[in-house]
């Protein structure tokens, strides 16, 4: 179907077809969309409210593992290891220090959880509510990284 009966058929869509050597290129659906977003922007921005006030609760945050290797060990008993430059560098602790690391490495975690879900959250409403360029075939959530 050429560009003329698509306009008499009453599409808005301009659809272009060629026959080129032994491949027909069939026309891009331009109305491909994610998926509707529509009534679920104020959910999303109330989730994304959600995940801002628990990364202004959370304290302070390190990178690392933190270990107890107990008195036989040999060593310090308290160690916090981490990479430098693709290097792994060690420091002894004290068990205060030990304590309030453990706790910094958790708020990360916790942390890299939250900035997870708050980047699929944003791209469910930049994809789902902005212009879009023309596609072959819809935009599902594996290929944006919502599942």
């Amino acid at each position: 179907m050429g560009p003329r009966r698509c306009a008499q058929a009453g599409k808005s869509e301009v659809r272009v077809e060629s026959f080129i050597g032994q491949y027909n290129y069939r026309p891009i659906d331009i109305r491909a969309r994610l998926f509707s977003v529509t009534g679920r922007p104020v959910q999303i921005n109330n989730e994304y409210a959600r995940q801002r006030r628990r990364l202004a609760r959370l304290g302070w945050i390190s990178q690392g593992y933190v270990q107890n290797r107990g008195p036989g060990a040999g060593g310090p008993c308290y160690q916090w290891t981490r990479k430098v430059k693709g290097k792994t560098v060690s420091v002894a602790l004290s068990q205060e220090q030990y304590q309030a690391l453990h706790a910094a490495i958790q708020n990360w975690k916790e942390i890299q959880g939250i900035l997870q879900r708050m980047q699929a959250l944003s791209r469910e409403v930049i994809f789902g509510t902005f212009p879009h360029p023309p596609r072959r075939k819809r935009l599902g959530k594996k290929a944006l990284g919502l599942i």
